[in-house]
């Protein structure tokens, strides 16, 4: 039986981010395929390490540290200036979402730890592409674990952000991400992304590396079903990392243009906007307005859903599937969003969650969820049976059939 080794950017546990769920899911997949994976694990400016009793324990064979990346390797802006003009002149060997771990020689630490454990593969995030001839010439087999295709997510970065000044650094990354990825995905053995699309993006650049759907999946099984619990009907709910300019950006979409539009109807709606990382400048319009809670990164996120009345995405833009719209539907929630919030989904968008085209087609079906709470039961109902159905861990292991990890055990 393959011997895996299983390598994660930040501290696991507890699960604060889309990326910690995503490894979550890839452990459990293994774990119930009978691969009690070794887990690496880097600090990513994180104030405590991992605890020895966490759940990670229960499903890895080891868990080691790998060390603190450096959060400012480049020690001024001349050094950013400088790191960003080596990826539009092709000098720069750093990537763009990985340079803090190039700074501690994260290959190297891979490498050592693959060796003490007695590794045959290597499960690593994408964003290590450029690290992938190294592990290939360490003697491992390497999966590239894509929770994003880089080179989409970097396009969207771009997208994400407005005028001109602001888009050169962003620019500048996906100048480089690009490179890396059509140099060195082809390193690797095999790729799992989360969206058939983005597999058909992969498989134009990967030579003969295995291209394999792994969407983002939830524990639906130990989710509560919240479809059929009462709620407050004037309460909508968003939640997201707000660090994330994507999420920030649909944050601002809310306020400032779904919610006028709802309140001229009922004056008396509710918004949460419920998780860490928010902006100073967004945090400043949010409190300003009354009837829009920012509670910050919560411990008890289902308690949450449980009062909401409706679930909101209003995402544009950003790549991969989005665990905040996965997790509403495994908690049986009622969900309206953009229909970029449902990439990777294939359902029939009326039959377990609703989608809207424009900020006021948004605004008109949100104000007739919250009048109709017959509606967002039969929708959280058919929410939670799509996610059973199609987006749980049991689902889920079957992808794995056609995994090299399947071939070497």
């Amino acid at each position: 039986m393959a011997r895996v080794l299983f390598v994660v950017p930040n501290v696991p546990w507890p699960l604060a981010t889309g990326g910690h769920l995503r490894d979550w899911q890839v452990l459990n997949l293994l774990a119930r395929r009978g691969l009690a994976p070794a887990v690496l694990y880097f600090g990513a400016g994180e104030e405590a390490l991992l605890a020895d009793d966490t759940p990670i324990a229960t499903l890895a064979s080891s868990v080691a540290f790998g060390g603190a990346r450096v959060e400012d390797p480049d020690g001024n802006t001349f050094g950013t200036v400088v790191r960003k003009l080596s990826y539009l002149t092709g000098t720069g060997a750093t990537h763009p979402f990985a340079y803090q771990y190039d700074a501690i020689d994260a290959a190297d630490v891979i490498v050592r730890e693959a060796r003490r454990v007695g590794a045959d593969v290597v499960v690593v995030r994408g964003f290590w592409c450029h690290t992938f001839p190294a592990l290939r010439a360490a003697g491992l087999r390497v999966i590239a674990n894509c929770p994003d295709l880089n080179t989409r997510l970097a396009r969207e970065l771009v997208r994400s952000v407005t005028g001109t000044a602001a888009r050169l650094g962003p620019a500048c990354n996906l100048v480089q991400v690009r490179r890396l990825e059509r140099r060195h995905l082809r390193d690797a053995h095999e790729i799992w992304v989360p969206t058939a699309s983005e597999r058909d993006e992969v498989a134009a650049v990967a030579g003969d590396a295995r291209c394999i759907v792994v969407p983002n999946l939830v524990d639906v099984a130990a989710a509560p079903d919240l479809s059929a619990v009462p709620t407050d009907d004037d309460t909508l709910l968003f939640v997201a990392n707000f660090a994330y300019a994507p999420n920030a950006n649909a944050a601002r979409r809310l306020v400032e243009h779904v919610l006028p539009l709802v309140r001229a109807a009922r004056p008396g709606v509710r918004l949460c906007l419920a998780g860490g990382g928010m902006p100073a400048a967004l945090r400043a319009i949010a409190t300003a307005i009354p009837g829009i809670e920012t509670p910050g990164f919560v411990d008890d996120l289902p308690a949450w859903y449980r009062r909401a009345a409706v679930v909101l995405l209003p995402v544009r833009e950003g790549a991969g599937m989005l665990f905040k719209t996965i997790e509403a539907l495994a908690l049986g929630k009622a969900t309206l969003g953009f229909p970029e919030a449902y990439r990777g989904i294939d359902a029939d968008p009326e039959s377990a969650f609703l989608t809207a085209p424009s900020v006021p087609a948004m605004a008109e079906t949100a104000i007739r969820l919250l009048e109709d709470p017959s509606a967002r039961r039969m929708l959280g109902a058919a929410a939670r049976a799509l996610a059973a159905r199609c987006l749980s861990f049991e689902h889920g292991v079957g992808r794995l059939d056609d995994s090299l990890l399947a071939e070497l055990s």
